[in-house]
């Protein structure tokens, strides 16, 4: 039996090793070896919209972001002209150290593409006609593309924690006026750090649409005490979120559970400060007419097509340039605006749309420095009811035939 098996096993070693082809050049590097005519080509790939410099450093030399691995390296002179040497380009990822060549530009070629094999800065020197070399090692770039493909690492935190225990199994409940301080950390090595805000939002919807932003630039890390405002025991708690993005355009955030409340403070005792730059979450609730006047109350009907005149506003308004009145018919999933061009302290009149729903509600709105709308004061739930023509009781005129 040994002897049958043996001369397979030793045939099939001599056909494999007869298959084997060994390498004659095992040090080829093409993209080293490769000579410039390769790399003209029938078309070339180019971006649709260029990138934006992000700084500039050293001698002139600018540094771009990127949040691809895909790079497109613009030509020195815009494109490789016919009948001139290819122009080279040179990368380096040890600050200019070592160098390796890429390749070279083809004939009309705008921009060389290369993949990042990782993330951080990349020096690109160019090599060609009307070039000059480098004065002296480490060779200085021409430009710096710095690949950044991750997003900023957040951490935000809520003292006293929004659990009780470790397994976050049991709710805290928190009171209203009760003070929470909300700490934070970003970290990203090419952090933009004008990018960095706090924002707050009632939990309940349609609440939780709309964010409350910190008016002011925050470091990347820092704390904040904030008051729960009574609001917050109504629209189903409270919570934080805190949003970073890089210089490449990588945006993170990150949000704390949901701050539960309970209770609300007497009328007596109602806090005149509302949390430093979060009013926008915080002075929603509409009550009385004789306090507010002008504003529905609740389970207040309208007829629609009507005139109304909102003679109050909350004093928030005035930090506001651009102030819009916004009206909702399905109790704040949609928003059509009403009245625009408004000026704090002044009364406002709106037109009651026609239209008949059970769910509406009112609202103004403000514009930040970003541009990013902020709500100032939202009102409660009303009713909104058109009698439309052919519903009117009474005679129909008689039309006459001719």
């Amino acid at each position: 039996m040994s002897t049958k098996l043996a001369f397979p096993l030793t045939l099939a070693a001599i056909l494999v090793a007869g298959c084997t082809q060994l390498d004659e050049n095992v040090e080829w590097n093409p993209k080293a070896d490769y000579p410039p005519w390769a790399y003209d080509a029938p078309f070339y790939y180019r971006p649709s919209e260029e990138l934006p410099i992000g700084e500039v450093i050293g001698p002139g030399i600018p540094v771009y972001y990127s949040s691809y691995r895909d790079v497109l390296v613009k030509h020195p002179a815009g494109t490789q002209p016919t009948g001139e040497p290819r122009v080279a380009v040179w990368c380096s990822t040890d600050m200019g150290q070592t160098w390796g060549r890429l390749g070279y530009y083809g004939v009309e070629q705008t921009h060389f593409v290369f993949r990042a094999e990782q993330d951080g800065p990349h020096w690109i020197r160019f090599v060609g006609p009307r070039l000059l070399s480098a004065d002296a090692p480490p060779a200085m770039p021409h430009r710096v593309y710095v690949v950044d493909t991750a997003p900023p690492d957040i951490v935000v935190t809520v003292d006293p924690p929004p659990w009780e225990d470790k397994d976050k199994k049991v709710p805290r409940t928190y009171k209203v006026g009760e003070d929470v301080m909300v700490s934070w950390f970003v970290n990203d090595p090419y952090l933009d750090e004008e990018s960095i805000a706090l924002s707050s939002c009632f939990a309940e919807f349609p609440h939780n649409l709309v964010w409350g932003r910190l008016p002011r630039k925050l470091a990347p890390s820092g704390c904040e005490k904030i008051m729960i405002p009574p609001e917050a025991a109504a629209n189903g708690g409270v919570r934080f979120r805190i949003e970073a993005a890089d210089k490449s355009g990588n945006a993170e955030i990150a949000l704390t559970d949901v701050l539960h409340v309970s209770g609300s403070l007497p009328a007596t005792t109602q806090p005149t400060v509302q949390p430093t730059g979060l009013e926008v979450a915080t002075t929603q609730a509409v009550t009385p007419l004789g306090d507010k006047p002008g504003w529905p109350l609740a389970g207040t009907m309208l007829r629609g097509g009507t005139k109304q005149v909102l003679r109050w506003m909350p004093e928030l308004a005035s930090k506001y340039d651009k102030l819009e009145l916004e009206f909702s018919a399905n109790d704040g999933r949609t928003w059509l605006t009403v009245v625009t061009g408004i000026k704090a302290g002044e009364s406002v009149n709106w037109t009651v749309p026609s239209i008949t729903s059970r769910m509406c509600r009112l609202r103004l709105v403000g514009a930040d420095a970003n541009g990013q709308k902020v709500m100032i004061v939202l009102s409660r739930k009303f009713k909104v009811d058109t009698v439309l023509p052919d519903t009117i009781m009474g005679p129909k005129p008689i039309v006459q035939d001719r």
